[in-house]
């Protein structure tokens, strides 16, 4: 499942709590014993861009005026209530109405309640993306639709000592769609014991069933699995550790879902870690793999690799079939004072259990280069290339676009300006695919306020708010 992030390109490795993986937000095991600290920022974004291809068409182009008004986030707060937010969401309104006005973005936010040593924690997290209707043709609001991922439930703590945790939790999730009938509620139950080896390392256990209902399984009679119940068992064993330069999260284990009266496992794995090589320079990798659904997939590890954290992602394309998902993410990231370099790529393949003809795989590279020109001056230029392919149709696409940013910070507020543009070739091989040819070229102007924290106006503050069609827009 890829999520819509063109618009983004990758900063940092994200490591936010998945659906079911107890205990990866919050303080290490018994707690610090400090008062709670924060970073990041919270922003509020606005912004008028001009396009000469709204409708991402090959001919009959149409151009058009995009306002945008919305918020971006990379935030994070630690203590009796952790926060993480991170990502953004915005309000589109073409103004020579190309399309309707509508909600675009990538967002994840987490707030957990209590510190690990606590009897009780409890845990509110909401996940917000777009999924595409054809997943080849073009990402304008007339092929997207947006899916909402609520979960929330408690966690139970039995602490033996500084070094033991036995912990129970139940959680209640529930995905939303825009339009199609894929709404589901999902009851998760697990438990995991955990063991502080030294410092900020520790191993746990982990096991966890979850069960996915359709809200309304009558609309499905007659796709893949008939609108049935599904069921996802997971076990694995994790390690965590936080040293002085490296920061490395190494989980194996299996998963097994049964849907449709069909049973199947995989492995599973969840793999990150990130190091810094240099006082500049931070390298990390990652890879995963396991059983999801569309909605469920945005609470994964790597969900937000696109959002103020990832490499430029298509949309995932929606179907009512749970997939396993694979995905290899590896770059780096150089800053100083001056000058900032982030290299990324990401290798993604979906497996579905009941539709395999949409067996796909996605890979994309990015390169972000950021320059201070005064202290208050800086000019960012983003790349990527990605390529998507279907291969039982022989249906692909292939996308490459840049754009060019100057902006300019004021206290709390930076102003900015931006030029680039995306040109995607894509063939339906023996598919019903609408397999999108097109270019387009996009210049705007874009504010941001800083409501809380500050951005980093060395790579280009607001960088999160988008347009459809064009990457790296602030």
């Amino acid at each position: 499942m890829k999520l819509i992030a063109r618009t983004l390109l990758l900063i940092s490795l994200v490591s936010v709590p998945a659906l079911g993986r107890a205990q990866q937000i919050g303080q290490p095991i018994g707690g610090t014993g400090y008062g709670p600290t924060s970073t990041g920022y919270v922003d509020f974004l606005a912004g008028l861009a001009y396009t000469d291809n709204a409708l991402l068409t090959a001919g009959g182009q149409r151009n058009d005026g995009i306002g945008t008004v919305g918020f971006g986030a990379d935030y994070s707060r630690q203590g009796t209530l952790s926060i993480n937010l991170l990502g953004n969401i915005d309000r589109l309104q073409y103004i020579r109405n190309s399309f309707s006005g509508s909600f675009y973005g990538n967002f994840k936010g987490d707030a957990l309640w209590g510190t690990p040593s606590d009897p009780l924690q409890w845990l509110l997290s909401d996940s917000f993306g777009e999924g595409m209707v054809d997943p080849l043709a073009a990402s304008t609001p007339a092929n997207l639709q947006w899916v909402n991922q609520v979960t929330t439930g408690p966690y139970l703590n039995l602490n033996f000592g500084l070094r033991n945790r036995f912990t129970l939790y139940g959680l209640y999730g529930r995905s939303n769609y825009q339009t199609s009938p894929y709404s589901s509620q999902t009851y998760e139950g697990g438990a995991e014991i955990t063991h502080k080896l030294a410092g900020s390392t520790s191993l746990s256990l982990q096991a966890s069933d979850a069960r996915t209902a359709y809200l309304d399984p009558a609309a499905l009679i007659g796709s893949p699995g008939h609108g049935a119940a599904y069921y996802i068992k997971q076990a694995q064993i994790e390690f965590q550790g936080r040293y002085v330069r490296t920061n490395v999260t190494l989980g194996v284990g299996y998963n097994i879902i049964d849907y449709a009266s069909h049973q199947q496992g995989a492995p599973y794995y969840n793999v990150q870690l990130s190091r810094s090589i240099s006082p500049f320079t931070t390298v990390f990798v990652g890879a995963q793999s396991e059983y999801a659904s569309f909605g469920g997939s945005m609470q994964s590890p790597t969900a937000l690799l696109g959002a103020e954290g990832g490499v430029p992602q298509g949309a995932g394309f929606i179907t009512s079939s749970p997939f396993n998902e694979r995905i290899v993410t590896a770059g780096a990231n150089y800053d100083r004072e001056l000058t900032t370099v982030t290299l990324s790529g990401i290798y993604q393949q979906d497996l579905y259990t009941q539709q395999s003809q949409y067996d796909n795989r996605d890979a994309t590279a990015g390169l972000t280069l950021g320059r201070k020109l005064q202290p208050t001056m800086s000019i960012q230029l983003q790349v990527y290339s990605s390529y998507e392919d279907y291969s039982h149709y022989h249906a692909h696409t292939h996308s490459i676009g840049a754009v060019l940013t100057l902006s300019k910070q004021l206290a709390r507020a930076a102003f900015g300006l931006y030029a680039g543009g995306t040109q995607q070739s894509g063939s339906p091989g023996v598919s019903s695919f609408n397999a999108a040819s097109y270019h387009d070229i996009e210049v705007g102007v874009y504010f941001t306020y800083d409501l809380l924290g500050q951005a980093n106006s060395s790579g280009g503050a607001g960088l999160g708010m988008g347009v459809p069609g064009l990457p790296g827009v602030p």
